[in-house]
């Protein structure tokens, strides 16, 4: 095809290391499929579309040819105070000025030692013990390994759907998709005991993960082997799935009562995201180790795992580090994304735009809404579940694309055609109407479509 330089539109199947059952995902850029691209990124990285994006502003994202799309994805719960926040870019600035990289197993970094101090009154009371990496995957490597050498066992339990990373160590934990692996990700490590996540609307009730884990420590693992329980309190990839009340509450007074520890993963559901600073405030628990990452700094590479001393001081010296970790620009861009927090009541934003979102989800119109079985969420962590029964595989990404026509991105999850919804934190009352106006009719045309394709 030689129609580089048009924008135009392409279903293929992806790649083996991508396909799940066969369904077309859409792709869509500037160049043709097959046509010679002049990057040389790795191709397995996966992709929502192929669009060059220049310049970005709170919850727009401008193409190298100038073009504007409203962007629901905020970078995957990224970029929580938008794209490229004033008091955000302030910060970055200034430190970059002062001190780039001050390396944590050298000396102490005066910017670290300020996030810290805001950090203590945010996290959960008694998580006053910090390590920082890089992601979200590294924070929950770090989790596990303060975990089982904490405890001296060695299993840990994970929920199916859930996702936690794409190292060896958190893919043996991930079970959200075979996709995250490839073909070959060669053998991982051993010591994963796998229960059922409560997603009610799929049929598994609360009352059922918790027998799952019963069962759990007949079948696969006794609890004097186990070291912790890791957990999404909102499941992201899986499907932005909310536990149903109370679950959460069962699972830390079931951990306790067999002396297993409980790790919150709250990569892509905390900081904000939920309309709480955690997710698990919402239940009123505290785990024993809290993984934080994504939202955390704005965008910059910063990720956080917090837990008690009494936990931390079990390790040994030189078991924990990074060469970037808790890298001094990207703890000022955390300092100032809690400054955002403040200064402009962030939380109650998400929980208003989330609140208009969720109404405007559930007020559709007939010819969008006869599609949809199911809108969830908290805050700003929406999704839009489709029947499958009436729609068929592949619907969600069909969405997306006709979406992506009409100037927006958003973003499929999970399985059971399933569309995420999570602008930036900051996003405005008319914002979220331009979300909606664009996806209602965005999935009366994709069913259309299909409906007329079938004929």
């Amino acid at each position: 095809l030689k129609l580089s330089g048009l924008l135009f539109v392409v279903f293929i199947r992806r790649s083996p290391c991508f396909a799940m059952h066969g369904v077309r995902v859409f792709r869509r850029g500037f160049a043709g499929f097959g046509t010679p691209q002049t990057h040389r990124i790795f191709p397995a990285i996966k992709r929502h579309c192929e669009l060059i994006v220049e310049e970005a502003k709170g919850s727009e994202v401008w193409t190298v040819d100038g073009k504007r799309y409203l962007d629901a994805t905020s970078g995957i719960g990224v970029v929580s105070t938008g794209h490229c926040h004033p008091t955000v870019v302030k910060a970055v600035q200034a430190q970059a000025a002062k001190a780039v990289h001050v390396q944590q197993s050298c000396y102490y970094g005066s910017a670290m030692k300020e996030l810290i101090d805001r950090l203590v009154p945010v996290v959960p009371k008694g998580l006053d013990s910090f390590f920082f990496c890089n992601s979200g995957a590294e924070a929950n490597e770090g989790a596990l390994r303060l975990a089982r050498q904490a405890t001296k066992k060695d299993t840990v339990i994970a929920f199916l759907g859930g996702y936690h990373g794409r190292t060896s160590g958190t893919l043996a934990i991930t079970s959200s998709g075979v996709g995250y692996r490839g073909e070959r990700a060669g053998p991982l490590p051993a010591g994963t005991a796998w229960a059922r996540y409560p997603y009610e609307h799929a049929g598994v009730t609360g009352e059922m993960a918790m027998e799952s884990l019963d069962m759990l420590l007949l079948q696969q693992a006794k609890a004097s082997e186990v070291a912790a329980v890791i957990i999404e309190p909102v499941l992201g990839e899986g499907g932005y799935v909310v536990p149903p009340l109370g679950f959460m509450r069962q699972l830390r007074e079931w951990c306790d009562r067999h002396e297993i520890l409980l790790i919150a993963d709250e990569v892509q559901c905390g900081f904000g995201r939920t309309g709480k600073m955690w997710a698990v405030e919402h239940t009123d628990v505290v785990p024993d180790i809290l993984v934080s990452a994504k939202g955390i700094a704005s965008g910059y590479p910063l990720a956080m795992v917090a837990s008690r001393p009494e936990l931390t001081s079990r390790q040994q010296v030189g078991c924990m580090g990074g060469t970037y970790g808790g890298n001094a620009v990207a703890c000022a861009a955390a300092i100032a994304t809690l400054d955002v927090f403040e200064q402009e009541n962030v939380l109650e934003n998400v929980r208003q735009r989330g609140a208009q979102l969720m109404d405007g989800l559930r007020s559709m119109g007939p010819e969008a809404s006869k599609m949809v079985s199911d809108v969830r969420g908290l805050g700003l962590m929406v999704a839009i579940e489709f029947d499958i029964k009436v729609v068929g595989r592949g619907f969600a990404s069909a969405v997306a694309g006709d979406c992506f026509d009409r100037e927006m991105l958003v973003l499929p999850t999970g399985h059971r055609e399933t569309l995420r919804i999570i602008p930036a934190l900051t996003v405005g009352e008319s914002e979220i109407i331009e979300i909606l106006a664009k996806l209602e009719p965005s999935i009366a045309a994709a069913f259309a479509s299909r409906a007329a394709a079938a004929e």
